[in-house]
């Protein structure tokens, strides 16, 4: 009996089950690298202010696995409406494939776009379920969709190519800000915070990504230049391995200069209200080898003391620099000095919450560097 009803329990089954009757062949999808978002002035009769442009490639493109030299790896394709979602629903009066945008990888804003704020251009990316909170997020000089037409001369998907350039950036220099996920931005704008995006800059045949885009709430208010950024990095402690200071060196009066590969850097922020006014002292504590010097080949302790020494004086003027042009010209906390003065000054923050930017420009900040050179190499 019990193998009677196996058998007609098995015979029942295979008629209950659907099987991949929306499946899709991986070469049969389009898949979304990148795309960018400009501002468009919309034409006499037109309604269109969003110009979106994406980056469709295939399967094979990804592999580098393309036969004909007559069919391209990447097909940039433009839009333009009052909406990103009009935007991306207009695409298949051109594209003949659904795009997928599971592995769209960053996310370009134009120059003039990011002037008149981002969020509500962003907005569909942090609806929908299926947009992942990862994607990253850049500033272009100039307009955002040059940069998918750039054709880098080893990676056949320019989109690929500039998300690759954040990743090896972040790990080998701190010449750009920490990458910055729309989910990221997107705690930063909702909880009030301002944002530093990294800034790239476009030529023919590459994408150069140096420098920060400052951010006040969702609009580009200026620049910073990646030296700029390195200080930004110093004071928030986050001036990652394999990154290098360079600093002048005039010895004899020939000058010279001092390579220093920084290996870990701490900041603390200790807080207190003086008189009504915020002060905030900054610890910066840095350590890393020596990676070009003219020791003569006689390195001694007082010589290391003294690179020691001008290394501290360089970080605290540039990190001291960067604040006050930040308080004097653009008003904007881009330190989190609102969120520690949160987290251990809870009463002045709630009554200064609302104006903090205001109060952030007469603030009295203090910054120490203690920078200690660990290693000096062989010399023989």
């Amino acid at each position: 009996m019990k193998r009677r009803a196996l058998l007609l329990l098995s015979a029942v089954l295979p008629l209950l089950l659907s099987g991949c009757w929306d499946r899709v062949e991986i070469q049969e999808r389009l898949f979304v690298m990148a795309i960018a978002i400009d501002k468009n002035l919309p034409e006499k009769g037109k309604r269109s202010y969003y110009e979106y442009s994406a980056q469709f490639t295939e399967a094979r493109a990804l592999s580098s696995r393309i036969s004909s030299t007559n069919i391209s790896p990447i097909w940039n394709a433009t839009s333009t409406g009052p909406s990103i979602f009009e935007c991306i629903r207009l695409m298949a009066t051109r594209v003949a494939r659904q795009p997928y945008y599971e592995h769209l990888q960053i996310i370009i804003i134009g120059e003039e776009m990011a002037k008149d704020g981002i969020s509500h251009a962003l907005d569909l990316f942090f609806r929908d379920h299926e947009s992942r909170r990862k994607i990253k997020l850049v500033i272009a000089k100039g307009m955002g969709k040059s940069a998918l037409a750039v054709k880098p001369r080893l990676m056949p998907v320019s989109g690929q190519y500039i998300s690759k350039l954040t990743e090896e950036g972040e790990s080998k220099t701190a010449r750009l800000p920490n990458t910055v996920s729309i989910g990221q931005f997107s705690t930063n704008f909702h909880s009030g915070s301002n944002s530093v995006l990294p800034r790239i800059t476009i030529e023919p045949h590459e994408v150069k990504m140096a420098g920060g885009a400052i951010m006040k709430g969702d609009k580009l208010i200026g620049w910073l230049s990646d030296q700029e950024v390195k200080s930004l990095r110093w004071i928030n402690g986050t001036f990652s391995a394999g990154d290098e200071v360079i600093l002048q060196n005039p010895e004899g009066g020939i000058p010279g200069f001092t390579t220093m590969e920084v290996k870990a850097v701490r900041s603390q922020i200790h807080t207190e209200i003086r008189n009504g006014k915020p002060v905030f002292t900054v610890r910066i504590r840095g350590e890393g080898n020596l990676a070009e010097d003219g020791l003569k080949n006689k390195p001694t302790i007082e010589k290391l003391r003294k690179k020691e020494i001008q290394m501290n004086k360089i970080v605290q003027r540039k990190a001291e620099s960067l604040i006050q042009r930040m308080q004097k010209t653009y008003q904007t906390d881009i330190f989190e000095f609102g969120e520690e003065l949160r987290r251990h000054q809870y009463a002045y923050w709630k009554t200064h919450e609302k104006n903090w930017d205001q109060n952030f420009k007469d603030a009295e900040v203090h910054v120490s560097v203690e920078v200690f050179i660990r290693r000096i190499g062989q010399f023989k």
